[in-house]
């Protein structure tokens, strides 16, 4: 504790004394921060190197070394907020740099991140290679280290649990639709499939996918006084959510979290119902097989979609999982097919309601960084 306090006071007299002088007082206040970053003092840094990177101060390779030493100070002292402000004057300054063997995993992620959001491939420009870097015999080209999470564009598969919760639009029924205590219930269901993420920059991604969505929900009633019925339908539908993700801490190199919100189109390929219709004083149950009713279910629909969730990062991939809510916007039955099914009409007593299927779902998957990368 004594040698850092000491060293902190060391720091500050050079400060004094050196910022106002000429560039060389710069490259000895360059070579005290390396010190000061070794011995993990980063709050010290940007007061001994901010000055030097004002126009009169630093030039060439020591100027591109104290941006760095800053960027990363800023980075490990938990102000990733000024870092992001400073790697937009670095990459005005060294719009050709690229991440190095000895740069910080942090400080690649960020770098990455600004150059994919001024529409730049981290990887197709040569970059400029640090002085003591392992580089190939390639100039360049440099050796990456594995980095935690994705710094560009990816691609994965998910999968998840859901509910469907009709919403009645208008009630219809064999009897009096108001006394016939219809109501639906929620069913359960899953959903797989594959899903691509393009960066914009460090705060959106644009997300797209390909989803098998099987769906379940439940209806009873009583349509007439003296008999009630239960019925369950099942559909398989093939789902295109499209979806833009805002993620709230996308500096932090542990959990990032995230919200979304966009659009599901649906594409209905099959459904069936069955159900049991039982009397209250006397007589044998009817029982429904499963029974084709696509027909009277539109084959396609648009949905909303609202979502949260968390990524944790993984090398050069992440797992995620998210909480989601897509209510339908239109209809899902068929109104002018609505007594064309004599098993469900006649046997079973059930008359479809005008209803839309909301659903809500937990989905958790991983997603892999397809950015080119290009180790020589």
């Amino acid at each position: 504790m004594t040698k850092r306090i000491l060293f902190f006071l060391l720091l500050s007299i050079a400060y004094q004394t050196l910022t106002a002088q000429d560039l060389e007082g710069c490259t000895y206040l360059l070579e005290d921060a390396k010190e000061a970053y070794a011995a993990g003092m980063v709050e010290l840094i940007p007061d001994l190197l901010l000055p030097c990177l004002d126009p009169e101060g630093l030039t060439g390779g020591p100027r591109r070394d104290a941006y760095k030493l800053v960027i990363n100070s800023y980075l490990f002292d938990h102000v990733p907020q000024v870092a992001d402000k400073l790697m937009n004057r670095f990459l005005d300054e060294y719009p050709d740099y690229r991440a190095g063997n000895t740069d910080p995993a942090e400080f690649v992620l960020l770098l990455n991140t600004h150059l994919l959001g001024r529409g730049v491939d981290p990887d197709d420009l040569e970059a400029y290679v640090p002085e003591g870097d392992s580089v190939s015999t390639r100039p360049g080209k440099v050796r990456r280290e594995k980095v935690l999470g994705v710094s560009g564009h990816s691609l994965g598969f998910q999968v998840g649990a859901n509910g469907t919760i009709p919403q009645v639009i208008e009630r219809y029924s064999i009897g009096d639709p108001g006394q016939d205590n219809g109501h639906f219930g929620m069913g359960p269901g899953f959903q797989i499939g594959a899903t691509a993420n393009y960066l914009f920059n460090e705060r959106f991604d644009f997300s797209a996918g390909l989803l098998y969505n099987l769906t379940r929900f439940k209806y009873s009633a009583t349509p007439l006084s003296f008999t009630s019925y239960k019925y369950i339908e099942s559909g398989n539908h093939l789902q295109l959510p499209v979806s833009v993700i805002f993620k709230l801490n996308p500096e932090s190199q542990a959990l990032s979290y995230y919200v979304r919100a966009g659009l599901v189109a649906d594409f209905l390929f099959s459904a069936s119902g069955s159900g049991t219709r039982t009397y209250e004083q006397s007589g044998s149950d009817v029982s429904v097989e499963k029974t084709d009713v696509k027909g009277s279910r539109k084959q396609i629909n648009l949905s909303l979609m609202a979502g949260a969730g968390l990524r944790l990062p993984l090398n050069r991939s992440f797992f995620y999982a998210e909480f989601r809510f897509t209510p339908g916007i239109f209809k899902s039955n068929r109104v002018e097919d609505r007594y064309q099914n004599n098993d469900l009409n006649w046997l079973l007593y059930h008359v479809d309601s005008d209803f839309r299927l909301h659903q809500i779902s937990i989905c958790a998957g991983i997603c892999w960084d397809i950015s080119k990368k290009e180790d020589l």
